[in-house]
């Protein structure tokens, strides 16, 4: 297995990691605890920043760790890394000093990781990346255990201010589930390609109108400030839903779920998107879907038509009564 193709095992587990556990890599036997899990910083050339991560063991037994520092680019739309296969660091990995580059905790101790980032005179404008990883046991990587349970990373997200360019556009605008749903929620996949030299974190408002255009929904169109790396396309989502309890177990438990996420018709959703330091406009993008509530419409025609069978044989026996003392009355 050569080291290319280690690292990029190594990123992918990463990205899956931050994905699904936010602040934490565990496996079912350890884990290891960061805290927060991104910086964002903006630093003039000749300047530095000064900060601290704090780790916790969440292991059974007693651990050495380890913190280094790699470089990456944005690989896929979803937020994830490449890191770049450098013997010596470079551009920000470089940049980066560790008050303690190894520390060892007891089972469930934790510690602060001081850590500081100088950057050079002359340094390039634009968006420099890297991730701190704590490695477990002293320091030597393990490669082939895809580093679920052997490290953690802090993404570092460093503007260097000067002759950068910011420029960002709207790839798509779509439903995540096709045009067609039966209930809320109805999830947009907003895809923003940046074409600039540093990073992004757009801002605006999904706005969502029925048939008759008033509006019935406004939506954070980045609701998790999701940033958006040079050279990258990112998918956001946003999603409209009237409540996140759902039920399961066939028609009775959907029937409950579109009753509870009820929309019918059809709608439109417009974005409205801002983007850096100036707040340039994306400019307005929009897509229509469509609610049809089957489950729903299924019971209230059941409903209606025993509705009106009831009202047909109510009709029927006050015929049949009312032609009965007609009857009477003749024989009489």
């Amino acid at each position: 297995m050569n080291a290319a193709f280690q690292r990029s095992l190594r990123s992918t587990a990463f990205a899956l990691a931050l994905v699904f556990t936010c602040c934490f890599i565990a496996s079912p036997v350890s884990a290891i605890t960061v805290s927060p899990v991104l910086y964002d910083f903006e630093i003039t050339p000749g300047r530095s920043v000064q900060d601290k991560i704090r780790l916790i063991n969440d292991t059974n037994q007693r651990e050495t760790f380890t913190l280094n520092a790699e470089n990456f680019v944005a690989s896929g739309e979803d937020g994830g890394q490449t890191y770049l296969d450098e013997a010596t660091p470079t551009g920000l990995a470089s940049w980066v000093r560790f008050g303690e580059p190894t520390i060892t905790l007891n089972p469930g101790e934790s510690a602060e990781f001081p850590f500081m980032i100088g950057v050079p005179e002359g340094a390039e404008p634009g968006g420099h990346y890297a991730t701190l990883f704590f490695t477990r046991g002293g320091g030597e990587k393990n490669g082939s255990a895809v580093g679920i349970a052997e490290q953690v990373g802090v993404l570092l997200l460093v503007r260097v201010p000067g002759d950068v360019r910011e420029d960002a556009r709207v790839e798509s605008l779509r439903m995540k589930d096709g045009g067609f749903l039966n209930r809320l929620p109805a999830v947009f996949e907003l895809r923003i390609r940046n074409a600039g030299s540093v990073h992004l974190r757009p801002r605006g408002t999904v706005v969502v109108r029925n048939m008759l255009g008033s509006v019935v929904a406004r939506l954070s169109a980045n609701p998790n400030n999701a940033a958006v790396l040079p050279n990258s396309v990112r998918r956001i989502e946003a999603g409209w839903a009237k409540t996140l309890e759902t039920s399961s177990g066939g028609f009775l438990a959907e029937l409950r779920n579109e009753w509870r996420n009820f929309a019918i018709g059809r709608y439109t959703a417009s974005v409205d998107v801002t983007y850096g330091s100036q707040q340039a406009q994306l400019g307005k993008t929009s897509v229509s879907f469509w609610v049809l509530p089957w489950h729903v419409i299924l019971v209230a025609m059941v409903l209606l038509g025993g509705l009106i069978g009831l009202i047909r044989l109510y009709n029927a026996m006050l015929v049949r009564s009312a032609m009965k003392k007609l009857q009477r009355k003749r024989k009489g």
